[in-house]
């Protein structure tokens, strides 16, 4: 690998060291360039005027977003696969956390030639978890692309006035101990674990990694959370498992409360 190429690295990941995996002689693919912009405000909305950006405007053309550190926001892909058509995915490989590149037509992982499709979905192993993708609209008149890091799933709860209900009758798994519901609530655009504990208590967190921004899963054998980038493993509590992965803190935690009718997660 060139210099060059690692000097890109580096800076993408805002970090000194090179990131762990990448081979001597990586792909000819780099990581899509980089575009810092500012923290979005509350509605959530990054709006880029395109033909500003000649890396993301012309067909083919793609940049990273990075977003100030400590915004919690994770780096974004942006594409221009077509004319007036653009995909936003996570920028973060999920093999092993590596930033992405765009060959024109999927998103490509410079350092083991994972592929992912506009959706986000794996396509070329040895990644096998997909890409986060965000919701984005183009309007062609203004040729401004907004993109929505809030939105959510549909059949998922809304944040409204700062809190996430979730009913007994919507999500009967959370009268059962052990139980766990996770989806991602519009109005914070994350996904969210809610889980019954073995003492009838819940827990909520964020899926958010504090290492890199990839996104954590649950895993039923470990019976916690695990970050496919890194293997750092988190309990039901948040809590990171001592000597697993390359994070050095817990998950975002949130204050929940319960009644007969459901479960009620504070979003702060």
């Amino acid at each position: 690998m060139s210099s060059s190429r690692r000097d890109f690295f580096k800076k993408l990941l805002g970090t000194g060291v090179v990131v762990a995996g990448i081979p001597a002689c990586a792909p000819d693919i780099d990581p899509s360039p980089l575009l810092d912009v500012p923290t979005p405000g509350e509605d959530g909305i990054v709006a880029l005027v395109v033909p500003r950006y000649p890396d993301l405007a012309r067909v083919g053309g793609s940049v990273t977003l990075r977003f100030p550190g400590g915004s919690g926001q994770e780096n974004l892909l942006v594409v221009h696969p077509a004319d007036s058509v653009f995909a936003v995915l996570s920028a973060t490989c999920t093999h092993v956390g590596c930033p992405m590149g765009f060959d024109g037509q999927e998103a490509v992982c410079p350092c083991h030639l994972s592929r992912y499709d506009l959706t986000g979905a794996v396509t070329n192993a040895p990644a096998t978890v997909p890409l986060k993708a965000y919701v984005a609209t183009y309007n062609a008149g203004t040729q401004v692309l907004s993109i929505s890091l809030k939105s959510g799933d549909d059949n998922f709860p809304s944040v409204v006035n700062g809190t996430l209900t979730l009913t007994f009758a919507q999500f009967p798994a959370l009268q059962d101990t052990g139980g766990m519901v996770s989806g991602t609530p519009t109005g914070y655009g994350k996904t969210v674990f809610v889980f019954k504990l073995e003492d009838g208590t819940y827990s909520a967190v964020d899926s958010v990694c504090p290492h890199q921004g990839c996104e954590v899963g649950f895993e039923s054998g470990l019976d916690g959370l695990l970050c496919p980038c890194h293997a750092s493993q988190f309990s039901k509590t948040g809590v990171l498992t001592p000597g697993t992965g390359a994070a050095t803190s817990d998950l975002k935690k949130f204050t929940v409360a319960a009644d007969a009718s459901g479960v009620v997660v504070t979003i702060a």
